[in-house]
């Protein structure tokens, strides 16, 4: 489904009945939880006791809120948003001062089954390079690396899940690049 016509299906399902609204939550369960689990694995370990507890609430947050939605924004951002907000929320509560980037997901490597095994070693060899480097990482910009390069997500959309203006999510990437590619000598 093309942004459009999901941001109007949105819309229009969270005006209606319990029913319709149930049919936007599967929608949202297909399309979204699994990025909703990664995102949240990005601040809080999978391993951790309140992980699932998170991904939870935010699919409960996102559900009792759908009516909240302004289809003149991006949904993606909006359901980040929320998930940033509860983990920062759990963070904070709980004190947790060590976050830590999920190490390398096979299916982000690339190369199915039928790959080359030569280039499907490099890939992943290449990956878990990047995943310590971004390790290494602050928290902020962590997260930012994990909303533009593998949510795709826009300058202003990134702004406005992590409460920085335009121009300072774009100076933020920049640098990040950079600093990835002298740090993985690309």
């Amino acid at each position: 489904m093309n942004p459009i016509s999901e941001k109007f299906f949105l819309f229009i399902k969270s005006s209606f009945a319990p029913k319709q609204k149930a049919e936007l939550y599967e929608y949202i369960c297909k399309n979204y939880q699994q990025r909703i689990a990664f995102y949240v694995s990005q601040v809080i370990p999978r391993d951790h006791d309140y992980y699932q507890d998170v991904c939870q609430e935010v699919m409960i947050k996102i559900y009792n809120h759908l009516d909240t939605f302004n289809p003149l924004h991006s949904f993606k951002a909006w359901i980040f948003k929320i998930v940033r907000h509860q983990c920062l929320d759990l963070v904070k509560s709980k004190e947790e001062k060590q976050r830590k980037f999920r190490q390398g997901d096979p299916d982000l490597i690339g190369g199915g089954p039928g790959a080359n095994p030569e280039l499907r070693f490099q890939r992943q060899e290449l990956q878990e390079r990047i995943d310590r480097v971004i390790v290494s990482l602050p928290p902020l910009e962590r997260e930012i690396c994990y909303l533009r390069f593998y949510e795709n997500l826009k300058y202003r959309e990134i702004g406005d899940i992590v409460g920085l203006d335009i121009e300072a999510v774009k100076s933020k990437i920049h640098s990040l690049k950079i600093d990835l590619r002298r740090q993985l000598n690309l």
